[in-house]
Parts: structure tokens; C-alpha cells; sequence
């Protein structure tokens, strides 16, 4: 009997030693495959991280200075100072011989209609201005109409035009689109925005 209850003592304790070490492996290998799936995570996320340019906004729209040979139906005519301008969506042409159109930056105190689609309304030191396509305007009181105006300094876009000059000063970068300079912003979130700075 004695010797009975030696050898199943024995056998616990065996069973005891086994069932502790295979919940280690499994603990470790448990703390392996999370660690596994966390560093896959971060190395998917870093993937999917994409670099966007100042005009992304407006990728759809031809770059200041483009040449075309028609421009999109539905333009109105505008007559500023003597100057012809065709008009469509935020965009202004300027006929430069048959079929040939350049797609240039509107002179300040022009004025439109209607205001351009998807443009953006922004508030600099209680002055409310629309902005779209590189362009600021101003809402003339009591009437329908809006007037390109300067970039008021201080102001802060999503995006510009194609068509701007890139300068790093000091490691900071600066666009400069006809005579408006802004200075990349990056925010907290990742995104970037475009702050109009004075000029040099």
C-alpha cells in the first residue's frame, strides 16, 4: 500500500509539471502571435499612409497657365476694364488666338454672379471671405455679386491650384501662387493646410 502511494504521489506530481510547462508554451506563444499581429497592424497602417500634394483638392481642374482649345459649356462672358474673361466653376480663360484658351488668375475687383461650387467660406479677423481655386472673393452688401479680392493674411486653405512655386526656408515649406505666398501647416490629425503669410 505504502509503496502504492509513493508511485501515484509520483504521477501527480508529473502531471502537475507537464500541465505547467505546456501553459507556458501556450502563454508564450500566445504573447508571440499577439506581438506577431500588432507589429503586421502597424506595418498595414504605415502602407496604407499616402502623400498628397497642394492641389489634390482640385485635381480636376486644369493648372494655372494651362492652354486649351475649348472651354466647358455653360461659361459666361465677363468683361473687366476692357479685359474679356470666360468663367466656369471658379475658373477664368483668356482667349489667346483661334481655338486657344489660357487659364489665368482673375484680376482683383472683378466680379461674378455666382459663386463658384465647392468653394470654402473663411473668417479673418470678423471679414467673411469665399474661397476657391486659389482665389479669395468678397460679397458685395445688398447685392448678388462677389468680388476677387487679395488674400488676407492669416487666412487658411485645404488646397491650391497647380501651377504654384515651392521654397524651403529654414526647413519650412511656402508656396507662392501669382502674388500670395502660404506657408504648409501640417495639423494634428496629419492633414495639411496652407496659411497666407506676407511676402517677402
Amino acid at each position: 500500500m505504502e509503496y502504492l502511494f509513493h508511485f501515484t504521489r509520483v504521477i501527480f506530481l508529473f502531471s502537475a509539471v507537464v500541465a505547467i510547462t505546456f501553459m507556458g508554451n501556450e502563454n508564450a506563444y500566445a504573447q508571440k502571435k499577439k506581438g506577431h499581429h500588432k507589429q503586421q497592424h502597424k506595418k498595414t497602417h504605415k502602407n496604407r499612409q499616402v502623400k498628397r500634394h497642394a492641389h489634390f483638392h482640385y485635381a480636376h481642374l486644369p493648372r494655372r497657365g494651362a492652354v486649351v482649345s475649348t472651354v466647358a459649356k455653360g461659361h459666361i462672358g465677363i468683361t473687366h476694364k476692357g479685359v474679356k474673361f470666360k468663367y466656369h466653376n471658379g475658373v477664368f480663360y483668356q482667349n489667346k488666338g483661334p481655338a486657344t484658351f489660357v487659364v489665368v488668375r482673375p484680376p482683383r475687383g472683378l466680379k461674378i454672379p455666382i459663386i463658384p461650387i465647392g468653394h470654402k467660406r473663411i473668417v479673418v479677423k470678423q471679414k467673411t471671405f469665399f474661397y476657391h481655386y486659389g482665389t479669395f472673393y468678397t460679397k458685395t452688401p445688398g447685392a448678388e455679386e462677389y468680388v476677387v479680392t487679395e488674400a488676407p493674411i492669416g487666412a487658411e486653405v485645404e488646397a491650391l491650384p497647380e501651377g504654384y512655386e515651392i521654397s524651403t526656408v529654414d526647413g519650412v515649406e511656402y508656396y507662392t501662387l501669382d502674388d500670395a505666398k502660404y506657408q504648409a501647416i501640417e495639423k494634428e490629425d496629419g492633414e495639411m493646410i496652407y496659411q497666407v503669410v506676407p511676402s517677402d
